[in-house]
């Protein structure tokens, strides 16, 4: 199996929410983008660069605020993180370790 070859076995479905980052020690969140979202784990975009393995919250928005649907609230872990295009803005994929509500 080559580079470019999708190795994940569960579907990802497109998204395009946005999601709350919480850091620990950090006062506030930080805002980014949950790309897609799979059955375990999600891809995020953010200002955020994090370290390989770095275990944090997040807040998946609904897609209609004031809609019947909470947002999603979850442990994620780090598994993997490059810089896009745009400056400043990095694509992390990352795996649900825990889905707290």
């Amino acid at each position: 199996m080559d580079r470019m070859t999708e190795r994940r076995r569960d579907r990802r479905i497109p998204l395009g929410c946005k999601v709350g980052i919480k850091l620990a020690g950090a006062a506030a969140p930080i805002v980014g983008d949950c790309i897609e979202l799979g059955v375990g784990g999600m891809t995020i975009h953010s200002t955020h660069v994090p370290r390989m393995d770095e275990v944090f919250e997040i807040a998946v928005l609904p897609p209609e605020p004031g809609g019947h649907y909470q947002p999603l609230h979850a442990r994620v872990r780090v598994r993997r993180c490059h810089g896009l295009a745009q400056a400043g803005i990095y694509a992390m994929g990352v795996e649900i370790v825990e889905v707290i509500r």
